[in-house]
């Protein structure tokens, strides 16, 4: 019989490196919560609450993002922690790192002095305060409505631009 030398040795700097690149592509990070109720706070102050029936999380270097299973239901504060505005929509994604909801399904926006948008598609910029659509909407502002395809402004459409519009909807 021979002998049988056996030595471990330290990866150098290279060799981690490599393993670490090698196994980051792979690291994924997956959360599910059902029955959700989440809060966004900033400074102190409630900024909104949104509500759905199922999350999931998901980390991983290509993609970081919540998938929300609805019924969605937010409710939007405004500055002096009042309701300004309500949100309702099918599903929803937030993309966490540009602070971004996109809003799928039956999409309705109602606002406290009783603004209303409707669409199937609705992307809302949280931090600007922006929400916008290339879609179809339909705006109504007491007692006027219009049909439009694509629409821009602010959570309590207090400012806005409707593209194309299309005439008077009459909504019951």
């Amino acid at each position: 019989m021979f002998p049988v030398l056996m030595q471990c040795t330290t990866l150098d700097d290279y060799d981690n490196q490599q393993v670490q690149e090698a196994l980051s592509d792979s690291a994924l990070s997956i959360t599910e919560s059902w029955d959700v109720s989440l809060s966004f706070l900033e400074y102190g102050k409630r900024k909104l609450i949104l509500t759905g029936s199922y999350a999931r999380s998901e980390k991983s270097t290509q993609r970081v993002a919540t998938d929300i299973a609805g019924p969605i239901d937010i409710t939007i504060f405004d500055d002096s922690a009042r309701v300004s505005t309500h949100v309702w929509a099918d599903s929803a994604v937030y993309l966490s790192k540009i602070a971004t909801f996109r809003l799928y399904g039956n999409v309705r926006v109602h606002t406290v002095d009783g603004k209303r948008l409707r669409s199937d598609y609705l992307q809302w910029e949280r931090n600007e305060d922006k929400i916008s659509t290339p879609e179809f909407v339909i705006f109504i502002s007491p007692p006027d409505s219009i049909a439009a395809n694509g629409f821009f402004g602010n959570t309590d459409l207090t400012n806005y631009t409707l593209n194309e519009g299309g005439g008077t909807v009459i909504i019951n």
